[in-house]
């Protein structure tokens, strides 16, 4: 399902092939235009960084989680361990 946020970015983009195709037929002035174009790249960068640092986000929660498993797993090695070394001295 799309998010509002794809959604904006495309109308942004959307908007400056617009505009830049809209100048090729000399209706708005340069100036406006010009401004106009980089207010919409502007905002689409802007949601373009905010969907990066989001996929950062949950790429350091997930590393998070697995250092905690990989904690988890040497302890219970390290439990299996201990309990090999008993054996082997109940043993002799």
């Amino acid at each position: 399902m799309a998010k509002i946020e794809h959604i904006l970015f495309w109308i942004l983009i959307l908007a400056v092939i617009g505009i830049a195709i809209w100048m090729l037929f000399g209706s708005p002035t340069l100036e406006a235009g010009l401004i106009s174009i980089g207010l919409f790249v502007a905002g689409s960068e802007i949601l373009l960084w905010k969907s990066l640092f989001g996929i950062d986000k949950k790429s350091a929660v997930s590393f998070e989680k697995v250092n905690s498993n990989i904690k988890e797993i040497k302890n219970d090695i390290r439990e299996i361990k201990d309990n090999i070394i008993n054996i082997n001295k109940k043993i002799k």
